[in-house]
């Protein structure tokens, strides 16, 4: 289901509809109570339920019904982009040629949507932040040897850290897609991953490809976001152990669409959202309490006026 299209009739429906039942309710009861008016031999009454009747046809025919109408329509455009983009993510899950080739992909839509989204940077600067949004999905490979176990509980606290942190600072409507526990069992290379030079280049070999394409498979709603960049989708993957040893999060910015935590119970709740903060293009910080602080701030992280602006001016924080 195209979340567009989910969003855009809820638009409808709270903006549109129910304001207009609103007014309906209220004329139908005023009506009702409309005295008639002798010389005018109660015509008054009459045209008050003329009135009423015309815009509750308008309202099912253009708006119930439309709404409808460009769901459906909607729906269908979504599926078959969905589906496109399906393919070709599957051709960017194959080692080193499709790694290659996402890289450069990436990138690319990373500098486009940057220079469209230059005049919301330089308002973000000014302090004029339009509400946002991003969307940021989890998901979890069924063979990973931690122990205990990551619990859904372990990640919400990370997703809801993302959701508090970037709604406060930057005026971002964090919409969380839900955790895919996928059945694709996972290769040794992406249940540890080097946050390095050694980890980037191995991205392109048979890591990388298990993580794009469980990201096909396992999110392909408006995967196509992913493929034009504009809007694409945060996700995030619950792996066994992220080295060199002290690192529990892993991103290597706008090479790819997803980024890498532990998620214990242990880490910090912030990791996830340092993490995304990498993803769109932030650079460590020296302030201690900074998210971007190469330690993560277990509470209460702070972001800079520029660092907003990056972070709003990302390809994945976006209007529509």
């Amino acid at each position: 289901m195209g979340r567009v299209c989910r969003e855009t009739q809820d638009w409808v429906e709270t903006q549109v509809e129910q304001p207009i039942e609103t007014w309906e309710n209220q004329q139908e009861n005023r009506c009702r109570n409309e005295p008639c008016n002798w010389w005018t031999l109660c015509l008054n009454v009459l045209v008050c339920w003329l009135v009423w009747v015309l815009v509750k046809v308008v309202r099912i025919v253009l708006v119930t019904i439309g709404k409808w109408v460009v769901r459906v329509i909607c729906e269908v455009v979504n599926f078959i982009l969905d589906a496109l983009a399906f393919v070709v993510n599957v051709i960017l899950s194959i080692p080193i040629i499709g790694g290659i080739i996402r890289t450069i992909l990436n990138w690319v839509t990373e500098v486009i949507w940057r220079i469209v989204s230059l005049p919301d940077f330089l308002l973000s600067l000014a302090g004029v932040r339009l509400r946002k949004k991003m969307y940021v999905g989890v998901i979890i490979p069924p063979n990973m040897a931690t122990t205990p176990a990551i619990t859904d509980a372990d990640v919400q606290r990370q997703i809801a850290a993302v959701v508090s942190l970037y709604d406060s600072t930057c005026n971002i409507n964090v919409i969380f897609t839900e955790i895919c526990r996928t059945t694709a069992a996972a290769p040794d290379s992406s249940l540890v991953v080097g946050c390095d030079a050694g980890g980037f280049f191995s991205d392109w070999w048979i890591g990388g490809s298990w993580f794009e394409y469980t990201s096909a498979t396992c999110k392909f709603t408006d995967g196509f976001r992913r493929v034009i960049g504009y809007g694409a989708e945060i996700i995030v993957f619950v792996i066994d152990d992220v080295t060199p040893a002290g690192t529990n999060g892993c991103s290597f910015a706008s090479t790819d669409n997803y980024v890498l935590i532990e998620a214990k119970p242990a880490d910090q709740p912030f990791v996830a959202a340092h993490e995304i903060g990498h993803a769109c293009l932030l650079p460590h910080d020296g302030s201690a309490t900074n998210l971007m602080f190469p330690t993560t701030p277990s509470s209460g992280p702070v972001l800079t006026n520029l660092q907003i602006a990056t972070v709003r001016g990302s390809k994945h924080c976006v209007y529509i």
